[in-house]
């Protein structure tokens, strides 16, 4: 409870502050890029949530293709509505995530990040190649809109960003309360020692299967609803390596294994990324995303979200003391 209160706080300003762009910005380009970043800011999560456990993956692009195309396939090919089939379409990577966790229960950390290396390039060969009939091969598939045709270009922009702001939320909540519930500190203990955690009557076989689900689902809620917002089409291309590091800066950069990391890295990190893209360009946007990485790795090693956690902490102490007693 004493955990819940400020989650639901920190939610609830993210949600006030949110609104500001849409009362003032006019350009499109940002409310996309907003969007993006509220997007990957839940795949970040996914990511997050995997590693609570110590289970690091170096391939979460499996999961983020899988949701994409199965959501995409179900709108497109079944005729189910897009705002439905961005909420089933990740059980496919759900699943997955499930099997991955099943056939590499011995395996951790980074040994279990070189399988879900290799489970990327594995799922891209069965969308290419045994399933391309259905999937379009290389071409890839178009992809439904996510809200009704008849918006205009400004409704639709706007739309997609509240539904990426909203699951983005969500997701954050649903981090907080685990992180401080029970199954959290099973899986801070499971993360720290196996052995002592089993010891101490900890299920690790199905928290870990749990946790790895959850992941999965999270991560394919973030390539589907990409998809069906943003790029209105999904192609192979979305299981590059790329797409597996970036959550991985995202969340280290915010703080590894706590609820505000991965938003407040994406944040960070992704709209930098696009400002450098603009106004400096590709290499020279490589040169300064990894000078930020190794300065916060240097001398904020726990993530910026801490830090700034501590900076607030220490304005109320300060308004606090100028309190007249």
């Amino acid at each position: 409870m004493r955990r819940g209160r400020p989650a639901l706080a920190v939610a609830l300003g993210v949600l006030a502050a949110a609104g500001l762009p849409l009362a003032v910005v006019r350009e499109l380009f940002v409310l996309q890029v907003l969007t993006f970043a509220f997007i990957f800011a839940i795949y970040a999560q996914s990511w997050n949530l995997a590693a609570l456990s110590g289970q690091f993956s170096l391939g979460h692009a499996t999961f983020l293709g899988l949701g994409a195309y199965a959501s995409v396939l179900l709108a497109g090919r079944l005729g189910m509505p897009p705002a439905l089939a961005v909420f089933v379409g990740p059980l496919v990577p759900a699943l997955a995530g499930l099997g991955i966790a099943r056939l590499c229960l011995r395996l951790r950390e980074w040994y279990l990040g070189m399988v879900t290396f290799g489970s990327t390039a594995l799922a891209q060969v069965l969308i290419v190649e045994q399933l391309g009939w259905l999937t379009n091969r290389w071409d890839g598939l178009d992809a439904e809109r996510l809200g009704p045709a008849a918006l205009s270009v400004q409704q639709v922009a706007v739309l997609n960003y509240l539904a990426a702001l909203v699951l983005m939320v969500a997701s954050y909540l649903l981090a907080a309360w685990l992180t401080a519930s029970k199954p959290g500190l099973a899986l801070a203990a499971i993360h720290d020692s196996e052995l002592v955690a089993a010891a101490c009557g900890v299920g690790v076989r199905g928290y870990r299967l749990a946790v790895m689900a959850l992941s999965g689902y999270l991560a394919g809620l973030a390539g589907a609803l990409n998809s069906h917002t943003l790029t209105r089409h999904v192609s192979p291309g979305i299981f590059g390596v790329d797409n597996s590091i970036w959550p991985v800066l995202y969340t280290v950069a915010g703080g590894l294994r706590t609820a505000e990391g991965p938003i407040v890295g994406t944040l960070v990190v992704r709209v930098l990324w696009e400002w450098a893209l603009r106004r400096l360009g590709g290499f020279e946007s490589l040169v300064l995303i990894g000078l930020l990485l190794a300065l916060v790795v240097t001398f904020f090693p726990r993530g910026l979200a801490v830090v700034g956690g501590r900076a607030a902490a220490w304005l109320r102490a300060r308004a606090a003391a100028a309190r007249p007693r």
